[in-house]
């Protein structure tokens, strides 16, 4: 895949390139000393441009974020949403972001700040964002907000939070498992769960160990599915644990952690 190495940059709350339009957002009108506020950064694609999740696949790479907080304040860490399978080709399989995604996080607050004050959040944001080419961009992000111990959500952007947080993937539900059996050229993930699974498809975390393009086999079983997948030919030793998101239609994201074993029965 081709890259051109051209680079946009701004200094704004929202801030156009040459294939998206970045905005640094919070969920809360104000900061709430000792409380914790939700920020996040949302990407407006042009059509036809995507973004990378944290494992971009075959190429690319995720987005990047330098934060600059007050005094006492400190940054959790980006919740992923789900990705989108993205295939620009038959050899390759990006998984990613089109049109618009929310990327979330959360800001810890220290108590002793004073109320009427305001304080400021920044953000070095860089991207890479693809087509047939990828170009890499860059922004500075700034939110300046007030200190207030009566803080509300800010109605403008509590739909896209709220949406997004959906598309978080979430630990299994009470009583599912899952392990994972290696065999030469594949891997079996077994899901226990408290229904059969028809469609499933799983995302790995971990770059270099599933091959991308390779179609997924979901067998459904009476409790579960097991789900097979081939592995990538630069995996060059063994695994002890398959870390990824399951996406099954109608159902939340699954975050996954197979430990290597043979298949529940």
């Amino acid at each position: 895949m081709l890259v051109m190495f051209t680079i946009s940059a701004a200094i704004l709350a929202r801030a156009a390139t040459q294939h998206a339009t970045v905005e640094l957002i919070s969920r809360q009108t104000s900061v709430k000393p000792g409380s914790h506020v939700q920020l996040g950064v949302h990407f407006m694609l042009e059509k036809g441009w995507h973004i990378y999740w944290i494992n971009p696949g075959d190429s690319g790479q995720p987005p990047s974020f330098k934060w600059h907080l007050p005094s006492g304040f400190s940054a959790g860490e980006i919740q992923w949403p789900r990705p989108e399978r993205l295939q620009p080709n038959k050899e390759l399989v990006d998984y990613g972001y089109g049109d618009e995604i929310l990327l979330p996080l959360t800001i810890h607050t220290p108590p002793g700040i004073s109320n009427g004050a305001s304080v400021e959040f920044g953000a070095e944001a860089k991207w890479l964002v693809c087509r047939e080419v990828c170009i890499p961009e860059q922004t500075n992000l700034h939110l300046k907000l007030p200190v207030s111990s009566a803080a509300s959500v800010d109605q403008q952007h509590a739909q896209l939070f709220e949406k997004t947080y959906k598309l978080i993937p979430k630990p299994l539900p009470s009583g599912w498992k899952t392990s994972f059996a290696s065999t030469k050229d594949e891997f079996i993930l077994t899901i226990r769960a408290s229904k059969p699974i028809t469609q499933a498809e799983f995302f790995p975390l971990d770059p270099g160990q599933i091959d991308n393009p390779a179609p997924q086999k979901v067998q459904p079983t009476p409790q579960g599915a097991r789900i097979t997948m081939k592995k990538s030919d630069l995996l060059l030793k063994p695994i002890s644990t398959l870390r990824g998101v399951l996406v099954m239609p109608g159902d939340p994201a699954y975050q996954i952690e197979a430990p290597a074993r043979q298949p529940i029965q």
